[in-house]
C-alpha cells in the first residue's frame, strides 16, 4: 500500500481534497470548484506524490483542475476503474460518484449494502459483495443500479425558480410536516419529504435487488436531513461522510500498485 495519497473529489459546486496516509484519513479541505488557484495555494501547502481525481463537473473545469495536479503529483490518476462489476443496462452512464461511493461501502462494511448519497441530488444504490471480492478493498463487488432523486435544495430552487409566487427557502432538518405559512410549508415538503422519499428508495431498492437484509451506508453533503431522526428504521445505518473519497481511494491504490 502507497504510504500516503491525496484523493480529490471535483463536483459541481465544491472541490474536496482528502489527503490519506494509508486508510486513515489525515487533512481535508475544500474549495469552489472554480477556484483553482486557491487549490493549488493549498498543494503547495500540503505536497503529495501520489493524487487520484473523480469530477463531474464539466470538461473544462476538470481539465483545469487535472493539469494542475498531474503538473504537481509524482503519480496521477483520472477517474481509476472502480474495481465494481457494473451491472446497469448502459454502464457507460453511470456517475463515478456513484461508483466509488459503492467501492466504498463495500470496503468500509465488508458486505453488500444499499448506498444513500443525499446532496444536491439523492442517490439509493445497491451494491453486492459477491464471492469474487474477497479482500477488505472491496474490488469485484456488483454495483446493480438504483434511484437519482432531487436533494432538499434543489427541491426548493425549483419551487422558487418554475413557480410565480412561491418564495426562495433553504430547507433545514428537523422542519415539522405542518407548515404554518408558505415558508414553512415549503420547507416541510423539502425536510420532510426528502426523508419519506430515501425511506421509500431504499426498501424497494433493497426489495428489487434481492437486499432486503443490507444495511444503509449514509453520504452526502445534505446526510444530516437523514439523521434527525433517521427514517430507516428497520435497517442498521452507517453514517460514512467520506464514502466517496474512500472508494475513489482503494480504486487508487489497486491502479497504482497495478502500474
Amino acid at each position: 500500500m502507497l504510504d500516503a495519497m491525496l484523493t480529490v473529489d471535483l463536483g459541481n459546486s465544491r472541490t474536496k481534497a482528502r489527503l490519506w496516509r494509508g486508510r486513515e484519513l489525515c487533512v481535508r479541505a475544500e474549495f469552489e470548484t472554480g477556484d483553482v488557484e486557491g487549490l493549488a495555494r493549498w498543494l503547495e501547502r500540503n505536497p503529495v506524490a501520489c493524487v487520484a481525481l473523480s469530477s463531474v463537473a464539466d470538461g473544462e473545469r476538470t481539465d483545469a483542475v487535472g493539469h494542475l495536479l498531474k503538473d504537481l503529483a509524482i503519480r496521477f490518476v483520472l477517474a481509476p476503474d472502480s474495481g465494481l462489476v457494473n451491472r446497469t443496462r448502459r454502464p457507460e452512464r453511470v456517475g463515478l460518484d456513484r461508483l466509488y461511493a459503492a467501492r466504498g461501502a463495500l470496503a468500509e462494511l465488508g458486505s453488500s449494502a444499499i448506498v444513500c448519497d443525499l446532496g444536491t441530488a439523492l442517490t439509493v444504490d445497491a451494491v453486492f459483495q459477491s464471492p469474487r471480492s474477497p479482500d477488505a478493498s472491496g474490488a469485484g463487488g456488483d454495483f446493480l443500479g438504483g434511484a437519482i432523486a432531487p436533494g432538499p435544495e434543489l427541491c426548493a430552487r425549483v419551487l422558487e425558480e418554475r413557480t410565480a409566487r412561491l418564495p426562495r427557502v433553504t430547507p433545514t432538518p428537523g422542519a415539522r410536516a405542518l407548515g404554518r405559512d408558505t415558508e414553512e410549508a415549503i420547507a416541510a415538503g423539502c425536510a420532510v419529504g426528502i426523508r419519506g422519499a430515501a425511506r421509500a428508495l431504499v426498501e424497494g431498492v433493497a426489495r428489487e435487488a434481492d437486499l432486503v437484509g443490507a444495511p444503509v451506508a449514509l453520504t452526502g453533503g445534505a446526510a444530516r436531513f437523514l439523521l434527525e431522526p433517521q427514517p430507516f428504521l428497520e435497517r442498521n445505518l452507517h453514517p460514512l461522510p467520506e464514502l466517496v473519497h474512500r472508494g475513489l481511494l482503494e480504486a487508487a491504490q489497486t491502479s497504482f500498485e497495478a502500474t
